[in-house]
């Protein structure tokens, strides 16, 4: 089995993709007040899975703060750190991903994703053979 673009992680089979659109059919619910039916639809229908990966990708940092004292909710500040090189006039400050979708389709290619961060927090991406 292949690992994804320098990481240790499994890319994603087409069996393995329509094993868990299988399983995600059945999941329950674990919070009281929600039916196993609404958490389904929750999770929604899956079509692929895949991995997205930041290009110049250097750390990730998590700070947790309690909301208030004794309180069960918490504020969480993640950080992610990167570096991108810029070449010539060409933008290479918003960070970069790249990565790919498997469908659980035996007829559809591997895909291609690629995606940028935009200075609004939005991502841009693209899916491309």
């Amino acid at each position: 089995m292949a690992t994804f673009n320098g990481t240790k992680r499994n890319e994603y089979t087409k069996d393995k993709v329509r094993n868990m659109r299988s399983e995600r059919k059945t999941k329950k619910a674990k919070v009281a007040g929600v039916s196993d039916k609404d958490f389904q639809y929750y999770l929604g229908d899956l079509i692929g899975a895949g991995h997205l990966r930041i290009e110049g990708f250097n750390r990730m940092e998590t700070t947790i703060e309690p909301l208030a004292v004794g309180a069960a909710d918490n504020i969480v500040a993640t950080n992610l750190t990167f570096r991108s090189l810029q070449k010539g006039d060409r933008d290479g400050l918003r960070p970069h991903l790249t990565g790919y979708l498997t469908s659980g389709h035996p007829n559809d290619p591997h895909f291609k994703l690629k995606g940028w961060f935009n200075e609004d927090g939005s991502v841009r991406i693209e899916l491309v053979k």
